[in-house]
């Protein structure tokens, strides 16, 4: 199996995990003091974003939701008091895509890893692979900045099971 595919199932794992026990309300919430620090809802939201990028380097073509609240490349900021979807429609969105995202990625040939990836993903990466790599890597630590605002909430660790 592609080591890669062992980080995104790890992934999804970890989403599912470091947002449990949070409240829609908590997930709106700054941590009080710093406004420069994202909420989780958009930090999830803003992962969410990423996963369709996945999904088209898997051969899907998924409808993007909430694309203006999230969009990744730094084309979108967490705001306070805007209509978010809930955390709950979040994770179901990201848990929804999972399984048929997992088989497209499982499908790909060498030959299509080594091609340019698809706009607007191409100045962050020369092939597919790499891209892959690069959003396994972003979806890795946004879940670390989600588990140190779950500890800032007075939350448990994440669980890695």
């Amino acid at each position: 199996m592609h080591p890669l595919i062992i980080q995104y199932d790890l992934h999804h794992l970890l989403f599912n995990s470091v947002l449990d026990g949070f409240t829609d309300k908590e997930t709106n919430q700054r941590l009080d003091g710093y406004a420069e620090v994202n909420h989780v809802k958009h930090i999830a939201g803003h992962m969410l974003n990423s996963q369709y990028g996945m999904a088209m380097i898997a051969g899907l073509k998924p409808e993007v939701k909430w694309n203006s609240m999230f969009a990744v490349m730094g084309q979108s900021e967490a705001k306070d008091y805007t209509d978010y979807p809930s955390i709950e429609e979040i994770k179901a969105e990201w848990n929804q895509m999972h399984e048929p995202t997992r088989r497209g990625l499982l499908e790909l040939k060498q030959n299509t890893l080594n091609q340019k990836p698809p706009s607007p993903f191409d100045p962050v990466s020369e092939t597919v692979e790499q891209l892959w790599a690069f959003i396994n890597h972003h979806q890795a630590y946004h879940i670390g900045q989600i588990g140190i605002l779950r500890r800032a909430f007075g939350k448990e660790p994440m669980s890695y099971q």
